[in-house]
Order: C-alpha cells, then sequence, then structure tokens
C-alpha cells in the first residue's frame, strides 16, 4: 500500500506564513503538519509515502532529508487541485496497490485502519472517513453526505447554505482508493484540473462506487486558514498560548 497527501495548493490563506514556510509544514504545537499526517498513517503497512506539492518543492525535499524521512518522496504538482494532483501522482507512483489519499492541511486522531478494514470487509472501490458534526452553524462550511443502510454514499454534496442541511455526516478528509477501482478506471484520472469533491465523488455516489465510515474522533482541524491554524494552536497547547512559526 502506498499513501499520497495533497499538498500542492499555494496556501493563500495563510499568507504570510506561506510565502516562507510550505504549508504543510506549518508547525502546531512545534511540529509540522506533515508529521501529523504520517502519524495517521503508522497503524498501515505503508510501503512508500509520496508528498504532493507545487510552490516551494526544494524546502519540503530539504526537510525530508534532513530528517531522514527515507520512505517519503515529492511529487512536483501543478496545483491543479486535489483531483488533478492526483491524477499526477497517479502517473508517477502507479495503479498497482490500493493507495491512502489525504489532504495536507488536516490534523485529526482518526484511526486509519479502522477505515481500511472497513475498506476491506465492503469490498469497495472507494472509501472515505466520515464524523458527524451536530454543530448546525459549524457544518455549513461543509458539504452533505447520504449514507444508505450498506454504508453507500448515495449522495455526495458540496457545500451549499442555500440548501436545508439534512445530513449531519461530513467528510473527514482521508480516503482508499482501491487498487482494481483505480486500475479499471483510468477516465477518472486523466490529468488535468479538477477537485475530488466536487467532480469525482459526486460522480462516484451516483454509480454506487463510493462507501463511507462514519468515525469517532476526538479532534479535527482545517489548519488551511489562519483562524482555524490558531485554534489547532490553542487546543493542543491547552489555551495556553501561541507557539510561533
Amino acid at each position: 500500500m502506498k499513501s499520497v497527501i495533497l499538498a500542492a495548493g499555494q496556501g493563500t490563506r495563510m499568507r504570510p506564513l506561506s510565502y516562507i514556510i510550505p504549508k504543510v509544514l506549518l508547525p502546531v504545537r512545534g511540529k509540522p503538519v506533515l508529521d501529523y499526517l504520517l502519524a495517521n498513517l503508522e497503524t498501515l503497512d505503508i510501503e512508500h509515502h509520496y508528498v504532493v506539492v507545487s510552490e516551494q518543492y526544494d524546502i519540503v525535499q530539504t526537510y525530508l532529508e534532513k530528517t531522514g524521512m527515507d520512505n517519503v518522496s515529492v511529487i512536483k504538482g501543478l496545483g491543479w487541485e486535489t483531483g488533478g494532483d492526483l491524477s499526477i501522482s497517479l502517473e508517477e507512483i502507479g495503479k498497482n496497490q490500493d493507495i491512502v489519499v489525504m489532504n495536507g492541511d488536516i490534523i485529526t486522531d482518526v484511526k486509519l485502519s479502522e477505515l481500511y478494514d472497513f475498506h476491506l470487509e465492503k469490498k469497495a472501490p472507494v472509501s472515505m472517513a466520515l464524523f458527524e458534526l451536530n454543530d448546525q452553524e459549524e457544518a455549513k462550511r461543509f458539504g452533505q453526505i447520504y449514507l444508505q443502510n450498506d454504508c453507500s454514499i448515495s449522495e455526495f454534496l458540496e457545500k451549499n447554505e442555500k440548501l436545508a442541511r439534512k445530513s449531519n455526516l461530513v467528510n473527514v478528509g482521508f480516503y482508499i482508493f482501491g487498487k482494481d477501482f483505480l486500475s479499471r478506471n483510468l477516465e477518472y484520472f486523466r490529468p488535468h484540473r479538477f477537485k475530488l469533491e466536487t467532480e469525482l465523488f459526486p460522480d462516484l455516489a451516483k454509480n454506487h462506487l463510493l462507501y463511507g465510515l462514519p468515525m469517532k474522533i476526538n479532534y479535527w482541524w482545517d489548519v488551511g486558514t489562519m483562524s482555524s491554524y490558531l485554534k489547532a494552536e490553542h487546543f493542543f497547547i491547552n489555551g495556553q498560548g501561541i507557539i510561533p512559526p
């Protein structure tokens, strides 16, 4: 099994910090976001990790060399959104193994071994981790996911504040793509600019190819915005202050 961390965004919402530090290396309580993501993968038998970046490629490469992470490689992306950059990475790493895909700006304690067990049990083409968000106001920031009794996803809707909210299930940002699905559905991964969340996942849901596992997680932070980044800092240091990057 391999993993792909999608971190090719320009980090415009994290400026001025991201001018000098790639978003995936921004520290939360002194530890880069990348390290948190790799820790999520420790319960899985991962052969190699790939980090897709566009700008500041050399900085990420230098960090990996300095820290001796021999089983992590950097792939040069084009900033073609989550789908486009995943497609570029698959051209390099191949489609002959199951692949764990992660958004590069998420810090959470999700147990990916549980998601992979679910993926195998359901013989799912594509699986995603879900969590229930009961704060209706906060939920407006996310899309809606409708789950059937067999845990297949019947609808995957991106956020739309005009749409009445009927589901509290939201996307964690961690996925497993089965090798059979990857090798047999090449048309989904033609390299071009597209988002997984607005093009691929809604289409997979319509074709009964997407499964979701509601999971219990203790924390989830999208550190792609400055406000959420600072909240994550406060959370991990118990409100005692902010450690500057």
